[in-house]
Parts: C-alpha cells; sequence; structure tokens
C-alpha cells in the first residue's frame, strides 16, 4: 500500500528506529507535497523488513511501545501544527 500512495517522503516509526520528538517528524513530513507515515499497530512485532526498505527514514518517539491510537493522535496534533506554522509563514510573507 505505501508504494501504491508513491509518497515524496516515506517515515516509518517503529520502536527500532532514531530517537525523535513527532513535532520534529512532523515538521519534516510538512516540508513535502506527499509525505507518507507508516505507524506499526502490531500486538507484537515489528515491520517486515520489506516494509522498512520502502521506508527513507524510521524514527521512534517513545522508549517504550505506545498503543497506535496514542501515536496517530500526537502525528495528526504535530502535523497539523508543523502545516499551520508553514502556512501562516507564507501568508505572512505574501502580504
Amino acid at each position: 500500500m505505501a508504494r501504491e500512495l508513491k509518497g515524496d517522503i516515506v517515515v516509518a516509526l517503529t520502536t527500532q528506529g532514531v530517537d525523535k520528538t513527532m513535532a520534529e517528524i512532523a515538521d519534516k513530513l510538512s516540508n513535502h507535497k506527499k509525505p507518507v507515515l507508516l505507524i506499526g499497530a502490531f500486538p507484537e512485532g515489528h515491520f517486515s523488513k520489506e516494509t522498512l526498505q520502502i521506508a527513507n527514514e524510521t524514527y521512534r518517539i517513545h522508549r517504550r511501545r505506545l498503543e497506535a491510537w496514542t501515536v496517530v493522535g500526537r502525528a495528526i496534533y504535530d502535523f497539523e501544527r508543523a502545516f499551520a506554522a508553514k502556512t501562516s509563514a507564507r501568508e505572512t510573507t505574501l502580504m
């Protein structure tokens, strides 16, 4: 499915990724026209090797495994903030 979306950046969130805050990741994603964020919702285990090969980058936002709904909520909130900040900055420069 991630391949079918043809995103210009694909980021996977996994407990095995590099430490970053969700705000940092959202800021990075907001710089792209078609970002794809992969969130594992596995009771146990991790993304397959094939799925991880699709990802340009892998991050973790917490040292422990989080519930998928918590990660999704954080991602939406922080992406909205990052996108709004960039949109406001563009509107201000255009005035």
